[in-house]
């Protein structure tokens, strides 16, 4: 009797464990159908859309008192960079470190080839131009 009461705990234990893991862990909302949008008509309508839904993706992440997921707040910093937004753009990838160290070399990366091309373009403006 006494065995038939321990598989019966550790049964329920198992079914319980297994049961208990939520599927909702982050919030991606759209992402990735406005990400795919943007991939496929890569135009300035559908990359306003996609930065407007990475902006939902992180407000909402907060409200539901979720993670931001991974990436979402480099590729919005990475996108306001293209744009010219530094102080912004760094602030986000900043995000994205304190959420995920691991993502650091990634983002070193991103903001030492960032500086090469920013000194590129100011040593060399005109070269600039004659590839356009």
């Amino acid at each position: 009797m006494r065995v038939l009461l321990l598989v019966a705990f550790f049964l329920s234990l198992i079914v319980a464990g297994c049961g208990t893991t939520s599927k909702d862990t982050f919030y991606w909302g759209n992402y990735s159908t406005t990400l795919y949008d943007y991939k496929k008509n890569p135009d300035e309508k559908t990359l306003e859309a996609h930065k407007k839904e990475l902006v939902s993706v992180m407000e909402i992440s907060e409200k539901k008192n979720k993670i931001v997921p991974p990436g979402v707040n480099a590729e919005y910093g990475y996108l306001l960079l293209k744009e010219g937004q530094e102080n912004e753009g760094f602030a986000y990838m900043a995000k994205e470190i304190e959420l995920y160290p691991e993502s650091t070399v990634f983002i070193t990366r991103i903001k030492d080839e960032y500086a090469k091309v920013k000194k590129w373009k100011l040593y060399y403006p005109a070269l600039l131009f004659s590839f356009l």
